[in-house]
């Protein structure tokens, strides 16, 4: 009585231990100690269940006797398919095992006797199960005080099982969550990356404006805006919009700016601008994936503007209360064709004009209902607000429409007003 009482105990000491063990390294040890202790065994081994394979693989193995240095050979990948040995037959079977005479029992397998050197006389094995999920199994060997196992280890161990899932379902649950944690935070710091592509507005005379804003869906997004400055005086100034959303379309993004960047030092007119940095970009998009543009190049002294598009919603013209989309020049977004024809148009921004360019985040940004923003209401949120600061006026609308609801697609809006 006294033994089954302090086998109890070390029961309840083992929910104890077990419940400030976060760590899966830290845990299988802990684990096999405990149950060594509760049934009064001279080894122990714990297997977990490989779901994609479908095999037990050993986890950690313990013994009293042989030590630990002799049971390294089994903490190093060694399998066991369902249904072979003790343990396999007990994964399957999902149900407690006591061999008496394990080396006369033909489920039995030797082979964990031969690398380790240890002779196995008696097994009790049984299933960790979590939720009706096999999570592994966990066995002890050769009594330290009897014979074999008896009724009474059984259910210890039993007992022991649930124990053990709870703690490896903890356990993994804790490690799924400090992997987010650290993603969040990898995500974080690409966030911050990304922000550095954003050009810095230009400080221009006489009450001339170049500004822009993007707001990802995302920790990070595809949408991507630049202003570079020309010899002449002019600016190259552009938004593209990569397929797709978050890290994969991020990384495009980065890879399409680092080619305008280096297209840009040729001065081009913008159609065959368009072109070049088509070419170089179906390179890595490989018309996988793509990325619709509008490319201007502004001078604001003059306010002319030459401009090509590939597959981008065309720019608005906001004039005393009017907003009306410029014409659309011909090309397929970036990325579709390696050999892709731009068409380059001119038209001239007057003073006290403004010439609004957005992603189609803007227009498809949706409220709690699920309803789009939609180009009319836009366009009249752009008739209303005056010039300057329209595209600011405009980013605060859809924010205001989209309420609490988490954006749907990368917003950008980019503003050149002539003064």
């Amino acid at each position: 009585m006294n033994t089954q009482a302090n086998r109890l105990k070390k029961l309840i000491q083992a929910n104890q231990v077990l419940a400030n063990i976060e760590s899966l390294v830290d845990l299988l040890p802990q684990l096999l100690r405990l149950a060594q202790d509760v049934t009064g065994a001279e080894a122990s081994s714990i297997l977990l269940y490989n779901e994609p394979k479908n095999v037990l693989e050993f986890a950690w193995a313990m013994n009293d006797v042989l030590g630990d240095k002799a049971m390294k050979n089994l903490k190093t990948g060694f399998e066991l398919p369902m249904g072979q040995g003790i343990a396999g037959w007990v994964a399957e079977k999902r149900q407690a095992l006591n061999v008496t005479d394990a080396q006369n029992d033909d489920r039995f397998s030797k082979v964990a006797d031969k690398k380790s050197g240890f002779r196995t006389r008696c097994i009790l094995c049984t299933p960790i199960i979590h939720q009706d999920k096999l999570l592994g199994v966990v066995q002890v060997l050769n009594s330290v005080d009897k014979d074999c196992f008896g009724q009474e280890d059984e259910e210890l161990l039993e007992s022991f099982g649930h124990l053990a899932g709870v703690a490896l379902v903890r356990s993994e649950l804790m490690i799924q969550r400090l992997n987010q944690q650290k993603f969040e935070t990898q995500l974080e710091a690409a966030a911050r990356i990304q922000k550095q592509f954003n050009p810095r507005q230009p400080e221009l005379e006489g009450g001339n404006l170049i500004w822009g804003s993007s707001v990802p869906a995302q920790f990070v997004g595809g949408d991507l805006y630049d202003f570079i400055p020309n010899s002449d005086g002019s600016w190259y100034i552009y938004v593209a919009d990569v397929s797709g959303k978050g890290l994969p379309a991020a990384l495009i993004m980065s890879a399409l700016w680092t080619r305008i960047r280096a297209e840009a030092l040729n001065e081009r007119e913008p159609g065959a601008m368009l072109k070049a940095v088509n070419a170089g970009a179906y390179e890595f998009m490989n018309g996988e994936v793509f990325a619709t543009m509008a490319l201007l190049r502004y001078v604001p002294e003059t306010g002319k503007c030459e401009y090509a598009m590939a597959g981008h919603p065309p720019p608005l013209l906001i004039s005393e209360g009017k907003a009306d989309p410029i014409e659309k020049t011909f090309g397929l977004p970036v990325g579709i064709l390696d050999d892709g024809e731009f068409e380059t148009s001119e038209i001239t921004l007057e003073k006290g004009q403004s010439l609004i360019i957005v992603s189609d985040g803007v227009d498809e940004a949706r409220d709690a209902e699920g309803k789009f923003f939609g180009e009319e209401r836009m366009e009249e949120t752009l008739r209303r607000s005056g010039v300057p600061q329209a595209g600011e006026t405009l980013l605060k609308a859809v924010a205001d429409w989209r309420g609490d609801t988490p954006p749907n697609d990368d917003t950008t809006v980019v503003e050149i007003f002539r003064a």
